[in-house]
């Protein structure tokens, strides 16, 4: 099976890369635009090339000739503005058209988002109008085709080399500094999911998915940012100190449906929260 991968130097990408990597029937080629250290990974290769010039792999893209593509690529996150919007969703399509034509691939999989059914706030408004033009470029385009295309609509995942700017690296790095954490939404609720569940989602998308789907893939399950910060207290023997801000209002719960992917990609989430959490304070 010979994969292409995008957003191998992102947060999903980089674990998928260590978990794929052991499947030794795989051969995957990486597009990034920074270059990846493999380690000797006999079955892991990468081109580093910016989705802008994506012609000049052309040729190697051909030879290649891979079965799936795993597109998990978005330039600069979190800048959801217009513009970073609309570039991430040109490069998509022509990534998306170039490999219909250039190659024979029968797969592709793409990560879409959550926020496009619930978005927090205004601010996500392009980034949520990109990703459904993607979606529905990528329906004509492999209907014409006759090519199986999953759109992945990932929730929130979190998990060891996670954005700083997060809530759960913001409150370890709280424990590492020594500093009191100031937790201004403490009764925001949402569905985190672990890292190594969204990419085990993946790869049993590989394997298992028979037509093309749009699947939730998220622990079916809603917790609040307060409970975080109790397990993580908990879970760090009190190491954590935190302030809550009492008049925090309650979002609207939403959390994913995952019956599909039970059926459809034979996948359920693995590691609760708690455990989630401890596996990131072990590595942190």
């Amino acid at each position: 099976m010979k994969i292409i991968l995008t957003g191998g130097t992102g947060f999903i990408g980089s674990r998928l890369i260590e978990l794929i990597s052991k499947i030794k029937s795989y051969e995957t080629l990486i597009i990034s635009r920074k270059k990846i250290k493999i380690n000797d990974k006999s079955n892991i290769r990468n081109f580093k090339c910016d989705l802008n010039s994506l012609k000049k792999l052309k040729n190697k893209i051909k030879v290649f000739n891979p079965d799936v593509l795993i597109h998990l690529a978005w330039d600069k996150i979190p800048n959801f503005n217009k513009t970073n919007c609309k570039t991430n969703e040109k490069n998509s399509k022509n990534l998306i058209n170039f490999i219909i034509k250039n190659t024979s691939t029968k797969h592709i999989i793409v990560s879409g988002s959550c926020f496009e059914i619930y978005p927090p706030d205004k601010s996500y408004k392009y980034f949520v109008e990109s990703k459904k033009n993607i979606l529905r470029f990528l329906k004509i385009k492999t209907k014409v085709k006759k090519i199986k295309y999953t759109w992945l609509r990932i929730f929130y995942v979190y998990g060891s080399n996670q954005r700083k700017g997060s809530i759960i690296p913001y409150l370890l790095n709280c424990i590492k500094q020594k500093k009191v954490s100031n937790i201004n939404e403490p009764n925001k609720r949402h569905d985190f999911i672990y890292i190594d569940d969204v990419c085990n989602a993946i790869i049993n998308t590989i394997k298992h998915s028979k037509k093309s789907n749009i699947i939730e893939i998220g622990s079916g399950k809603v917790s609040s940012i307060k409970k975080i910060a109790k397990l993580i207290k908990k879970i760090s023997n009190n190491k954590l100190r935190y302030n809550l801000n009492l008049s925090s209002i309650k979002n609207n719960v939403f959390k994913a449906k995952i019956q599909k992917a039970k059926k459809e990609i034979l996948w359920k989430p693995k590691i609760n929260l708690e455990n989630g959490l401890k596996k990131i304070l072990r590595l942190y």
